[in-house]
């Protein structure tokens, strides 16, 4: 099993206690950096993976998929952790990473823990109040829309899909017992604590 593993911003009180319990039940935790070991360090022995900021496509495909041989070896055989600044599913080494695992070997289980990231984090630091809508962005051509509070998604999925979106998840009280996931077809109701991810048509 793989378990990517989110660090928060910096701030070690910023760590939250189920990614300290994970860190500390890994057999082997992985992390792209100085910083993230820091962070890891107080739970764990961390093991740094390089990854490099160069251009050369080929080289690049050769650090990463060398990387992802070593942590899906690593996988294979029990717990593994990969541990990043931010959270692990946003804008993250470890999503690319993932995909790579997953080329290797895709029967290995991948989770992920999350975390506080760069927004939460940027509105706390800079003392703003994101109370309506924002756009989040790296430069790249918009691939996802978030929808919270999400009570109509069938209709919310009907105008995005004349955007060009047409992958729909939708979540409700995620990260509760009460967690429910649906994928694909959306429902005309949900309940005030709804989420929809929609994503390009690929």
């Amino acid at each position: 099993m793989l378990i990517g593993i989110s660090l928060g911003p910096g701030d070690p009180d910023l760590l939250t206690f189920k990614a300290a319990k994970v860190l500390k039940t890994c057999k082997k935790v992985f992390v792209p950096g100085e910083m993230a070991a820091n962070l890891a360090r107080p739970y764990c022995s961390p093991e740094i993976l390089e990854f490099p900021m160069i251009e050369d496509p080929q080289e690049l495909e050769r650090v990463w998929t060398t990387n992802a041989r070593i942590v899906a070896g690593y996988a294979l055989e029990g717990q593994t952790g990969f541990a990043c600044i931010g959270d692990v599913n946003t804008f993250s080494t470890f999503s690319h990473l993932r995909k790579m695992v997953e080329r290797v070997n895709p029967a290995i289980d991948v989770q992920t823990v999350p975390g506080v990231g760069v927004v939460p984090a940027l509105a706390s630091r800079f003392g703003a109040a994101l109370d309506r809508s924002f756009l989040v962005s790296d430069g790249s051509e918009l691939d996802a829309v978030i929808r919270i509070k999400a009570t109509r998604p069938q209709e919310i999925a009907r105008e995005l899909e004349e955007e060009g979106f047409g992958d729909f998840t939708l979540g409700t009280r995620l990260c509760t017992p009460e967690e429910k996931v649906i994928r694909g077809s959306m429902p005309e109701k949900s309940e005030y604590f709804s989420v929809l991810l929609a994503r390009r048509r690929r």
